[in-house]
């Protein structure tokens, strides 16, 4: 007789249901996905790379200048992001300006939802893993807005996650085919690749280090061989990109650019005046205390990495998010018993509708529900009324004055640098002083755009540059603002809250 009981419908159904084990994982993730949909997208750097993807999508990857009166027009310039412009632009056409903040926000969610997996990996521990990920969260707070660095966040995770369980025996050599292919992606999508080679690089030389010192639970010769192939196959794939091997050339010459380093705030070292620097350095303090109270430690590869790691967000805020992702899932390891273990909990119902409530909750903030909400009105303040996007780009984009200029071309137009950004979309023909596009301007240019926004010898400035009309952000450049006001020679064309246009009479 087959006594072979039949499964109850019920049992079935738990099986597939989160356990409670599961929600101190998944309510930091949803806070998190649900703070990056709420970040308004800056004017800085999207909008000139949303025209760069459109330009992309009708004739090619463009090799030059183009927008800028200030510096020859066929002036050479690396488009290191196109294949992130030409997907914001793809989003685009699907779904008008909530598209780009769409993908934002998915790529976001999957980002820290890698995150998520690659501390209860280490950790095997749910509530470390939600810890690890509200503590990276919390480090990108000030790095959400809509950028091709997007679409960066997921591959850069993939490598962690990748070698991590390779180090860790958790998979084979096959699992390494995936680098390659993903760095093809990666290069072509945001200069960061270049933390995908530093990865393998630092693999390599710790693994190869730990071999050499014979530590117990080091990778024998083949696993070790397969590690150096991949870091080879990864470099050759680097070079499929429109600019070959220049694309180094390029990397090195963004990360010494005097302008770059020296003017934009987000290439500086963090400091506790932002709420991402405050979480960076107690977040780095937790993680000194891990290592040397924890009760497990790191191996010397880990160890090379998180130095590394440490050292470049160290060095620059734009790179806090990186550090963020790496280390807060190993300060998760360091946190958990050393007999934790990768379990399975039982399916529970109440974990399965809270679950469901967390996901009604981030979709609801999506673009196509977030305007229908009841958000506060100091929140719907610090967005400006983009025809078609809603709630979605922050109050500082010149909407109005770019429709005014539309209607009224001509002219020498200097113009704040994050609003140079969104003329080159609004625009039909935008012939701009400066833009975000930082590394494309002489440093002397930048000096002089420094000291005309700060109303410094701006008369002689002006003659010499031939500008007639000044589009102006009123907080960003109130000397000049306030100079102009005074100038009979300088009248008001345009004006709304944030930006002020003049021009000039005689």
């Amino acid at each position: 007789m087959n006594t072979t009981k039949a499964a109850v419908p019920w049992q079935t159904s738990k099986a597939l249901l989160p356990s409670l084990a599961h929600l101190y994982g998944l309510i930091p993730l949803a806070v998190i996905t649900a703070l990056i949909a709420l970040a308004p997208t800056d004017p800085h750097d999207f909008w000139w790379h949303l025209r760069i993807g459109q330009i992309v999508a009708e004739s090619g990857v463009p090799r030059t200048n183009m927008f800028a009166w200030t510096v020859p027009i066929d002036q050479p310039f690396v488009y290191a992001a196109w294949l992130g412009d030409w997907l914001f632009y793809q989003t685009y056409r699907l779904a008008g300006l909530q598209g780009p903040v769409l993908a934002r926000n998915i790529l976001g969610a999957l980002a820290f939802a890698l995150v998520l997996l690659d501390a209860y990996r280490r950790s095997g521990s749910w509530r470390l893993a939600g810890l690890a990920v509200f503590l990276a969260g919390a480090m990108t707070i000030n790095n959400l807005t809509t950028r091709p660095q997007n679409w960066a966040w997921a591959p850069f995770m993939a490598y962690v996650i990748i070698l991590g369980a390779y180090a860790a025996r958790q998979v084979g050599r096959r699992a390494l085919l995936a680098l390659p292919l993903l760095m093809v992606f990666w290069v072509n999508a945001h200069g960061s690749f270049i933390l995908g080679l530093a990865l393998l690089a630092l693999y390599c030389i710790g693994e190869g280090l730990r071999t050499l010192l014979r530590h117990p639970d080091a990778p024998g010769p083949q696993r070790l061989a397969a590690l150096g192939a991949t870091a080879a196959a990864t470099l050759v794939a680097v070079v499929i990109n429109p600019t070959g091997i220049q694309i180094f050339v390029y990397v090195v010459s963004l990360l010494t650019n005097p302008p770059v380093q020296g003017l934009v705030n987000e290439w500086q070292p963090p400091t506790v005046r932002s709420l991402a620097g405050q979480a960076f350095f107690l977040a780095t303090l937790l993680l000194i205390a891990a290592l040397a109270l924890g009760r497990r430690r790191l191996n010397l590869t880990e160890t090379l990495l998180l130095c590394a790691f440490l050292w470049l967000a160290w060095s620059s805020a734009r790179h806090v998010v990186w550090f963020g992702m790496l280390a807060m899932p190993m300060l998760a390891q360091c946190l958990a018993h050393s007999t934790a273990r990768l379990v399975s909990q039982r399916g529970d119902p109440f974990a399965g509708l809270v679950v469901l409530a967390l996901v009604a909750g981030v979709v609801a903030l999506q673009p196509p529900f977030k305007p229908l909400l009841a958000l506060p009105a100091p929140y719907r303040d610090l967005f400006a009324n983009v025809p078609g996007a809603p709630l979605l780009y922050s109050a500082d984009t010149p909407v109005g004055a770019a429709a005014y200029l539309r209607d009224h071309a001509g002219g020498r137009l200097f113009n704040d640098m994050a609003y140079g950004s969104y003329l080159i979309w609004a625009l039909p023909k935008p012939r701009v002083f400066v833009d975000t596009r930082v590394e494309l301007y002489p440093l002397a240019l930048w000096e002089d755009y420094l000291a005309l926004s700060e109303a410094r010898d701006y008369t002689i400035l002006i003659e010499r540059y031939g500008i007639d009309r000044a589009l102006l952000s009123r907080s960003r450049q109130a000397p000049l603002v306030a100079a102009l006001a005074s100038d009979p020679d300088w009248v008001v064309e345009y004006e709304d809250r944030f930006s002020i246009l003049y021009r000039r009479e005689r």
